[in-house]
């Protein structure tokens, strides 16, 4: 089928328009007898395709333990290529069956920003520093002191457009997912996560030029 000019497109798209604008229509068809008279609707169903957190959030994601020092949780943030990280206790579980199973209870989380001294001016960083002592002071301390306790979750069973909500309001760029029925740690969904689900959703919704084309051509005026 040869690509149709720009105008005929235009003067097809309004054509058509106000009969997809109206309420769904329906139509009978009968052969004169009524009682074969039959309803066809014009339109049909659209098919959903929502996403809940589950759908892409990272699972296993780096940790932290409250224990580990906060020289060692700088190592370890940079080497995972994150900014922040849940803080978890691991505590072993026995299923039924007697196998031991280990869950991630979440207990905080920490960003870049918790990593920055702070004194009753507010904030200093190392080079502000007058002694080496304050230093080693500060870097030996653990990651329960400097750590945001009760920080926001989402769940599993969360929308998207639901994280993308809690984000926006906190301005969050990370948050840790939490399994709906037993509260443990089992991902972590990130502002890319919400951005990507976005993009994706829009080039679903909006087809190709070619696409569009095509189906536009089948209406007749």
């Amino acid at each position: 089928m040869s690509p149709i000019s720009s105008r005929h497109l235009l003067t097809t798209l309004l054509t058509v328009l106000p009969a997809l604008l109206r309420p769904c229509a329906s139509f009978s068809a009968s052969n004169g007898d009524s009682s074969s008279q039959r309803r066809v609707f014009i339109s049909t169903p659209a098919k959903t395709n929502i996403k809940i957190v589950s759908d892409l959030m990272t699972q296993n994601p780096f940790s932290l333990s409250p224990q580990t020092s906060v020289d060692e949780a700088i190592a370890g943030l940079l080497a995972a290529g994150v900014s922040g990280a849940p803080v978890v206790e691991r505590l072993k579980n026995a299923d039924g069956d007697g196998a031991g199973r280990v869950e991630l209870r979440l207990v905080g989380f920490v960003s870049s920003f918790d990593f920055l001294p702070r004194e009753e001016s507010g904030l200093v960083t190392l080079g502000e520093m007058e002694d080496g002592e304050t230093a080693r002071r500060i870097l030996g301390q653990t990651v329960r002191e400097i750590m945001t306790r009760n920080p926001v979750t989402v769940t599993t069973n969360d929308l998207m457009k639901t994280a993308a909500e809690v984000m926006a309001k906190h301005r969050l760029h990370v948050l840790p997912v939490v399994d709906v029925h037993r509260g443990n740690l089992v991902g972590v969904i990130s502002a890319k996560d919400v951005m990507r689900d976005v993009m994706k959703t829009a080039n679903k919704a909006l087809p190709s030029e070619e696409d569009f084309s095509q189906r536009m051509a089948t209406f007749e005026p």
